[in-house]
């Protein structure tokens, strides 16, 4: 059975979503371009950037699912959500919209930043795959903690996600460094995208749309919101 979509309501629950987040996302996309304004400056200035810029999106991400989706719960705003004139499907178009804009919005605009940063100084070119890799991983953390803040109940497991995706980083760095198909690029002063490369980026993208997918339609198929 099909029934249509409550655009109204969801343009509301999209707003509502934006209103809250405004502050945080533009402190967030402040403190990554403060980063971003000395990472070429010098050895050291590079890895007090890089380490400011990966805090800021891992800060963004965990903040926005907070804002959004734990704090709706804790706060009691979804029995007032659950009182308007919408079906978990609105529900879930809404927070699906809302939130992936949210977040893939300011990290796209970062990590187009970070590639022209990267391109008109003296960082070397062979550091953008690594780079886009790397920041494909933030996008693929964000919507996994989403997707399971979306399908889960329970605060505790989200956040359990979301530690356990944060330290994911330091490994998923490790394995790319070491992988010299990638590595042995990263002092070219064009960029390399090999099989490799291409590999590590386009399985990321499928896991973040196939995440996405499950996700939504989990909480689609819902006859009620709990």
């Amino acid at each position: 059975m099909t029934h249509s979509l409550n655009i109204p309501m969801i343009k509301k629950l999209v707003q509502k979503d934006w209103y809250l987040s405004r502050k945080l996302i533009a402190v967030y996309v402040a403190g990554s371009i403060f980063a971003l304004s000395f990472i070429s400056l010098g050895e050291w200035q590079f890895f007090m950037g890089t380490t400011l810029l990966i805090s800021m999106l891992v800060g963004m991400a965990n903040h926005q699912v907070t804002v959004t989706i734990i704090n709706e719960r804790k706060e009691q705003t979804l029995p007032f959500i659950m009182s308007l004139p919408i079906t978990p499907m609105d529900y879930a178009v809404a927070k699906l919209i809302a939130n992936t804009t949210l977040f893939f919005i300011p990290w796209f605009a970062i990590l187009i930043a970070t590639i022209a940063v990267f391109t008109f100084s003296g960082v070397p070119d062979g550091l953008i795959p690594f780079s886009i890799i790397l920041c494909t991983y933030f996008l693929l953390s964000y919507c996994v903690v989403w997707a399971v803040g979306m399908t889960v109940e329970t605060e505790g497991i989200v956040v359990f996600v979301m530690v356990a995706m944060n330290c994911l980083i330091g490994p998923v760095i490790y394995v790319l460094g070491k992988n010299p198909d990638i590595s042995s690029h990263f002092q070219s002063p064009t960029q390399v995208w090999n099989s490799a490369a291409l590999s590590a980026l386009f399985i990321q993208l499928f896991l973040i749309v196939f995440t996405l997918s499950i996700a939504f339609c989990l909480q689609a198929r819902k006859k009620t919101f709990l």
